[in-house]
């Protein structure tokens, strides 16, 4: 594992909570769902998760799922929280809405396959991976830039963080695991848009 720099950023990057759709398997997209019951849940216990780790800020999606999460984390942390649409998830076109086994038959399975794993796929009318890593990584470029915080939070969702993951991991990797409430932690250059992941076991 690299060596963190002297004095990193650290990316504390994590899906939202369970929504109804995500327990129903159906492609959220754009679609502003709501956190259920485990969602909820699933934030608090992210938050007491975080508490040792010293975080500074919370930047989240604006989508309502996301900013509950974040929400939840900076008010159990005593952090700020803001608000940033260009950590949406990816737009999903015509298959917005759609059961995964929905848009499989409609949209074939090479399609959907690839769209975990291209950067180049996307649903008709949706939005590429890679498209989605590079508003992504404009995101954390333009906080990093305009805030001092050192030790942030970021919530967002899972085609987001499996394409943030994909940019620091070596090339071939396969796609992350992107559950509710994941957490991956990470280095930051704004510099050159430079992540790094590490280990939390790593972090004092």
């Amino acid at each position: 594992m690299p060596q963190m720099p002297d004095d990193p950023r650290l990316i504390f990057l994590f899906r939202h909570g369970e929504t109804d759709w995500n327990r129903e398997g159906r492609l959220q997209g754009h679609t502003d769902v709501p956190l259920n019951a485990v969602g909820l849940a699933q934030a608090q216990a992210l938050a007491c998760r975080l508490r040792s780790h010293r975080l500074e800020a919370v930047l989240s999606s604006d989508l309502s799922r996301a900013a509950a999460t974040g929400r939840t984390v900076a008010a159990a942390l005593g952090v700020p929280l803001y608000l940033e649409p260009l950590l949406r998830e990816t737009r999903v076109g015509a298959a917005e809405g759609l059961l995964w086994a929905e848009a499989k038959a409609r949209f074939g399975e090479a399609l959907t396959r690839r769209w975990f794993t291209d950067d180049d796929a996307a649903f008709p009318g949706g939005e590429t991976g890679g498209e989605t890593r590079a508003r992504g990584l404009a995101a954390l470029r333009r906080f990093a830039l305009a805030q001092p915080w050192r030790r942030i939070g970021v919530s967002t969702h899972g085609a987001m963080i499996r394409q943030l993951m994909k940019h620091a991991l070596p090339p071939g990797s396969p796609p992350v695991p992107t559950g509710n409430a994941v957490l991956y932690i990470l280095s930051y250059d704004p510099a050159d848009d430079r992540l790094v992941p590490i280990e939390e076991s790593q972090l004092v």
